[in-house]
């Protein structure tokens, strides 16, 4: 591929992801790409014919405007033909934070408490621990109360963990950095340790950051001496990092949030104070919860008044909030399809919808809390996790309907 191809095509590549990343709010990342996009139509320009240069050069401009409305600075320009166009990098970015920045929503979450149904005890749980300690600092300080230890959701899947989590941010008016064992995890030894160091770094550069980090049993399990001494150390290093964010006498700029659908086979020492110390059990959605959630799937919906609220509630008991949303998805597939595929009159959906639909879904709660009940049987973790194996015991499953 001669040079200019190459260039036209990184050229695109970096238009792609400078819009994608400025879609999602990730403000830093945007910036980068824009500035991408602007040194490469210089250096294009510097390959091209005397014709086309000023044309390059004027769009090149077009992005450097995009990069100060960002909050970064116009992109120097090359001192001619010849020169590579290298990748930007935010100021005060490295290149290990770069690799990390796209967890970064640098716009606050658009969900709030007032957006997530029910769990109302889970919420109060959460302001005390993560979203006071930010808004009254004055406050804490002056009773003497030294906010920290992160907080641990654990509880089945599908049931809002992350939402909440990211509505935590948005009430608390703080950057949301999520992360799953995917963007730490790294085949080479040592480079996962340096990026949950990276991480911590990261977020201690914003006023105020939460981080969250979902399916934490992933890369902070019990430590064992089967287990590798990598992972050994990258459990370490966590640990280390939140011993670090405990500086006394000092205001709390970072706080974290995990996330777990395996708490019995997470660390214990993650659990000791200062550390997640509380944890917080998220449970399948109650009565009044399903209700709240049915309504919001199917406020946008052309739904039948014959359609009983109260009986949908009643028929999804026992399945998780995302299984709840998916139930309205598909029930106003069916009326879509025979539209699009049949031709047919558009109609309002139909009790005999949902019914089709849940006829053929089944919740995985009841796997779930099977397995849970087995893992706390044989562990010393029950009294830790009473809640769940309480609602694990009262479950209805499926069999017993």
């Amino acid at each position: 591929m001669d040079v200019v191809r190459k260039v036209r095509k990184n050229l695109e590549k970096s238009r792609q992801e400078a819009t994608k990343y400025h879609e999602q709010g990730n403000v830093v990342m945007a910036r980068t790409e824009y500035a991408n996009c602007a040194r490469q139509l210089r250096y294009l320009a510097g390959l091209s014919k005397p014709s086309l240069r000023e044309g390059l050069i004027n769009e090149s401009r077009k992005y450097d405007e995009l990069v100060v409305s960002l909050g970064g600075q116009p992109v120097a320009p090359p001192h001619g033909p010849g020169l590579s166009a290298p990748t930007v990098e935010s100021p005060g970015v490295t290149g290990q934070q770069s690799k990390l920045q796209h967890a970064v929503l640098a716009e606050k979450p658009k969900v709030n408490f007032a957006g997530v149904a029910g769990l109302d005890e889970v919420k109060e749980h959460i302001r005390e621990a993560i979203i006071d300690p930010f808004v009254y600092p004055d406050e804490y300080a002056h009773f003497g109360v030294q906010p920290g230890g992160g907080i641990l959701l654990y509880g089945p899947p599908g049931c809002g963990k992350t939402m909440i989590a990211a509505a935590a941010a948005s009430e608390a008016d703080a950057v949301f950095i999520s992360l799953k064992s995917s963007d730490i995890k790294n085949m080479y030894v040592g480079e996962s340790e340096k990026n949950v160091k990276t991480v911590f770094t990261m977020a201690e550069q914003y006023p105020r950051a939460i981080i969250f980090f979902d399916e934490i049993d992933a890369l902070a399990s019990e430590r064992s001496s089967r287990m590798e001494v990598h992972e050994r150390s990258l459990v370490s290093e966590l640990l280390a990092q939140m011993d670090g964010l405990e500086v006394k006498g000092e205001p709390r700029n970072v706080l974290v949030l995990a996330a777990t659908n395996r708490p019995w086979g997470i660390d214990i020492a993650l659990r000791r104070s200062g550390r997640f110390d509380t944890t917080i059990f998220v449970p399948h959605p109650d009565r009044p919860a399903r209700q709240r959630l049915l309504e919001i799937n199917l406020q946008d919906k052309p739904v039948s008044a014959s359609v009983s609220l109260d009986r949908l509630t009643d028929l999804t008991e026992g399945y998780a909030s995302s299984e709840i949303a998916g139930i309205c998805q598909k029930a106003a597939r069916i009326p879509l399809r025979e539209r699009i595929s049949d031709n047919l009159p558009r109609r309002e959906l139909v009790m005999a919808d949902f019914e089709q639909v849940l006829e053929h879904t089944k919740t995985v709660l009841d796997s779930w809390y099977r397995k849970a009940l087995k893992e706390l049987a044989h562990s010393e973790e029950s009294e830790t996790f009473a809640e769940l194996v309480l609602m694990a015991q009262g479950y209805r499953f499926r069999k017993e309907r």
